[in-house]
């Protein structure tokens, strides 16, 4: 009995936990950032380590290196992608206006024609729909750019946290594995190793694969002569990490843009990053990926509604990592600890 009674107050303090920080979660973001980076950029950090480079030293070395990289960036490409989020803000209401205009042509083709007058008011209804549909993904998707480089502060923090967390990573390490019972050691490492065989495999390989989708699709774009080509790739990017809804949301910013220049160019960016898409899940994700993370699609789509709900964007692209880690999490609870309780 005094088992079950230590197992339940483990889960009680964790449904705790998960409340508190889900109250919290509007700060937790440079902190979430910073424990990912740490934890891809540790194995580096340990490899170098034992080439026999000092840990500060390896530290210095790698930090010094995606310095160099993030001030390219941020010299070259932030400008780049704030002109256009301004030109693109700019011209919101000539694509609303013209998209306003083509609605009112189809209505008034829908009217020469002798139709009944529930088909019309329902066809109506419909193109209003589209109307208010696509003036609302616009301004979303533009919001959604603007929330980005309003996080100026946190992803300024993310690297220092990330830093303070790789230098102490093996005090962080020793202390977690001191408040774990000596008996409970084996079962928990088995988990940490199950979890970081998915997790390692998803975030290296999706970052790979975001960022090969994100220069095909500028590439693409800039070559067809579509305006606003790199913030096009780099939502592209970004939404590719959201598996089945991202590569639609990409293509249907690049496919709205299009429209303002014509309804040809709209349909042919489409089918490009149709064809983007299709080498992206049939070539470059086998290849990259590997293995896949072992989780139904349904769980995976349930996933990302409820971290939309819960984060919005954020929470859609944590939901995968986030499902990985509670699926062997409660593999654990209820196989092992059950079990343990059943043996007793």
């Amino acid at each position: 009995m005094l088992k079950q009674e230590k197992k339940g107050l483990v889960l009680l303090l964790i449904i705790i936990s998960i409340y508190f920080f889900y109250q919290v979660k509007s700060i937790l973001f440079p902190f979430c950032l910073a424990i990912i980076l740490a934890y891809l950029l540790n194995p580096l950090i340990d490899k170098l380590v034992k080439s026999g480079m000092p840990r500060m030293g390896a530290l210095t070395f790698v930090f010094g290196l995606l310095f160099v990289l993030f001030m390219f960036v941020f010299i070259t490409v932030i400008p780049a992608i704030i002109n256009e989020l301004e030109i693109l803000t700019n011209k919101l209401p000539f694509y609303i206006a013209k998209l306003d205009r083509i609605i009112n042509k189809l209505n008034n083709q829908y009217q020469q024609i002798n139709i009944s007058s529930t088909l019309d008011r329902v066809l109506e209804r419909i193109m209003l729909r589209i109307k208010e549909l696509s003036v609302e993904f616009i301004e979303r998707t533009t919001q959604v750019m603007i929330n980005l480089l309003s996080r100026m502060f946190s992803l300024i923090m993310a690297p220092i946290l990330t830093f303070y967390i790789l230098k102490d990573f093996k005090l962080i390490k020793n202390y977690f594995w001191s408040i774990i019972p000596d008996q409970e050691q084996s079962a928990i490492r088995k988990l940490l190793i199950r979890i970081d065989e998915g997790l390692v495999g998803f975030f290296k390989g999706q970052l790979i694969v975001s960022i090969l989708v994100g220069v095909l699709s500028t590439l693409a774009l800039y070559w067809m002569g579509v305006k606003f080509s790199l913030i096009i790739g780099v939502l592209a990017s970004i939404f590719n990490v959201v598996p089945y809804f991202g590569p639609f949301i990409g293509a249907g910013v690049a496919g709205l843009i299009a429209f303002g220049t014509s309804l040809k160019l709209s349909l042919r960016v489409i089918l490009v990053f149709f064809i983007i898409q299709q080498i992206e899940g049939n070539i470059i994700s086998p290849k990259i990926m590997g293995e896949e993370v072992g989780l139904h699609p349904v769980i995976i789509i349930f996933s990302l509604l409820a971290g939309g709900e819960l984060l919005g964007v954020i929470g859609m692209l944590i939901a995968i990592p986030v499902a990985i880690i509670a699926k062997e999490l409660l593999n654990y609870l209820f196989v092992e600890v059950l079990a343990t309780v059943d043996n007793s």
